[in-house]
């Protein structure tokens, strides 16, 4: 026969292994409902707009008239006619011009551009001089938009007129007389950036870098040359529309007020 001892014995242990079970359980789940706690505070928080998609921002580009005045220093290369290099007849000098653009979207600009650059004496002609008129259009690609600072890069073609004066020798002595040339740029490349202080007015740096061929020279009927003009200089850009005029739209989740029935007291509405 068991004694008394040995018939409790059993049960006390069952009892204690299921008291350390549930006390394991506990101890467990505990981290996950603080986690589940304090997400559901936070939210409380932030309120019943906690998680929404903001709208996007407003389009300050697409149909806005853009205006750039520059000036810089612009440097001729390639050639004038076969054989005849451009450094011969004309060096670099002061270069102005303007764009007026269109916007097509947020960070696209369809431009027409011109300018207008006094090229100088070459050092072994002291007689040259040079004048170079150029007319283009191409896209400008925009980083950013919105924002102070905008990087910007374009590609465009156009026309280009040169006018360059030297002597030439004649029964009567040395006599001056301009030659003008007709070209095709067809490549009209473009980079810089501008910052705006305020939001219709900007001050910017670039570089250009045009490419093409005289197709029409004085008094020359060989093939085509290629040549080259360099450009680095400032610029004032002008947005005549002010930027961040759209106002933003109504916050998702938030109920609009119906008209004709303005909240009364205790929330209800009145006709």
């Amino acid at each position: 026969m068991r004694s008394r001892s040995t018939r409790w014995t059993a049960p006390a242990l069952g009892v204690a292994a299921a008291g350390w079970v549930l006390s394991a359980n506990q101890a467990l789940a505990q981290p996950a409902d603080q986690g589940t706690t304090t997400a559901v505070e936070e939210d409380e928080e932030l309120g019943p707009e906690a998680g929404a998609k903001r709208p996007a921002g407003p389009d300050e580009r697409t149909g806005h008239i853009l205006l750039q005045g520059r000036a810089g220093y612009s440097q001729p290369f390639g050639s004038m006619a076969a054989g005849q290099p451009v450094s011969e007849k004309a060096s670099g000098g002061l270069a102005f011009g303007a764009n007026v653009g269109i916007g097509l979207s947020r960070v696209t600009v369809l431009e027409a551009s011109g300018s207008y650059a006094m090229l100088s004496a070459p050092g072994r002609c002291n007689d040259c001089s040079g004048q170079s008129l150029d007319l283009g259009l191409g896209f400008v690609y925009h980083a950013a938009q919105g924002l102070a600072i905008d990087p910007w890069i374009s590609y465009g073609v156009g026309y280009r007129r040169g006018v360059f004066t030297w002597s030439e020798g004649s029964a009567a002595g040395p006599v001056t007389s301009d030659h003008v040339f007709h070209g095709l740029d067809v490549a009209r490349i473009a980079l810089g950036v501008d910052f705006y202080p305020v939001s219709p007015f900007g001050v910017g740096v670039f570089a250009e870098l045009d490419a093409g061929t005289y197709l029409s020279r004085p008094g020359e009927s060989s093939g085509a040359a290629a040549y080259g003009f360099f450009q680095v200089g400032l610029r004032l850009a002008l947005d005549p529309v002010p930027r961040s005029t759209r106002t933003p739209s109504a916050s998702a989740g938030t109920p609009r007020r119906i008209a004709g029935q303005p909240a009364g007291p205790g929330g209800s509405a009145h006709r």
